[in-house]
């Protein structure tokens, strides 16, 4: 069985711009053109408790509107699990009647004979999921993030986010996978492999106590040991047995031992989100060393299929490979390679959106 998503989109160098949707009482705290980490908090937001609703008369075992009389805590005030709210004695004074709350946390009205109590209150955290600087930011909608970075956006992921070294393992694609490699220098590092994932190599990487593991593939049986895994798990290729693509290992290998983030989040909306590992580049970095990453499985007169609109599926041949990257119609700046489709038209595509035919 092969993935729905059986090609992974390889950018060595592009602009990316992240929304951070916050939750409508999200709060920012982080200010405008503020350098932000992949794991820092860039916003939080309080999140209610649950309600719990006590029956004073039933607990009384009287009419409810007196039972309100024999409360002994009022509204506003804070109660732990287990905590008497309402007294009440006998009519001969010898047995005593308790109202208890069923949960730590406040009185919020009293009505009726009924107490309701909301539960603790939580905070969320809004990472920033990329490292980079923010742009722009408003209370209860967005915290946007702008980078530059290598981005490969791949088949499939599961477990969330994760920020560390880079370990590449192999130097080629392959399909046997030798799980007795590890050490304790890949321990808090984010491990890459060229082949499929095995359930040796990843209880290995599960006692060295890695923080996220990139494979090419892996085959569906292996699901149910994912539940205990509490690390990003992200495969390039989908599932199967399939070698990682020789694109992909050439830049995972370019920027081996650098710091990248493992973004393999859920969303509801695989059409536009993507698991992604991403590679900061700094400004000193060489653009054309970047590109050189990228492309250079690409040649003139070679054929390649195109993975965007209009043309999605179709072949073409490779004419040229600009030096230069161009400006797309969303305004980014890609390198990428002239195509002449089968009607005699030539366009730009950027290597992002292509897939390499060999």
């Amino acid at each position: 069985m092969t993935s729905a998503f059986s090609f992974s989109r390889v950018t060595a160098v592009t602009g990316i711009r992240r929304v951070r949707r916050l939750p409508s009482a999200g709060v920012p705290r982080v200010s405008l053109s503020q350098p932000v980490k992949a794991l820092d908090v860039i916003a939080v937001a309080e999140t209610p408790g649950i309600f719990r609703m006590v029956k004073l008369g039933k607990q009384l075992r009287t009419d409810p509107k007196y039972a309100e009389t024999c409360m002994i805590k009022r509204v506003g005030d804070v109660v732990q699990k287990g905590e008497v709210l309402a007294l009440r004695r006998t009519s001969l004074g010898m047995r005593k009647l308790r109202a208890v709350s069923p949960i730590d946390g406040r009185i919020m009205e009293v009505d009726d004979g009924q107490v309701v109590i909301e539960g603790e209150r939580g905070y969320q955290e809004i990472y920033a999921s990329v490292p980079g600087k923010v742009v722009a930011m408003e209370v209860g909608e967005h915290v946007i993030i702008e980078t530059n970075a290598a981005l490969i956006q791949i088949a499939w992921g599961l477990g969330g986010l994760a920020w560390g070294t880079l370990k590449l393992m192999d130097t080629e694609p392959g399909l046997d996978t030798d799980a007795k490699r590890f050490n304790i220098d890949h321990r808090g590092s984010i491990v890459a492999i060229g082949s499929p994932l095995t359930e040796d190599f990843l209880k290995g990487a599960i006692d060295i106590r890695v923080k996220g593991l990139i494979a090419s593939s892996m085959h569906s049986s292996l699901l149910p040991l994912l539940s205990k895994v509490e690390f990003p798990i992200g495969l390039t290729q989908g599932f199967g047995v399939l070698p990682m693509s020789e694109r992909i290992l050439g830049l995972l290998s370019t920027y081996n031992g650098r710091e990248v983030a493992l973004d393999m989040s859920f969303s509801p909306d695989w059409r536009n989100v993507r698991p992604e590992i991403i590679i900061p580049i700094t400004s000193g970095q060489s653009s054309a060393d970047a590109r050189g990453a990228e492309q250079y499985e690409f040649r003139v007169g070679q054929q390649a299929r195109v993975l965007q609109a209009p043309y999605l599926g179709e072949i073409g041949t490779v004419t040229e490979l600009p030096d230069e990257m161009q400006q797309l119609g969303s305004g980014l700046w890609m390198s990428g390679a002239q195509i002449q489709m089968s009607t005699g038209e030539t366009i730009f595509v950027p290597f992002a959106n292509l897939e390499y035919l060999g």
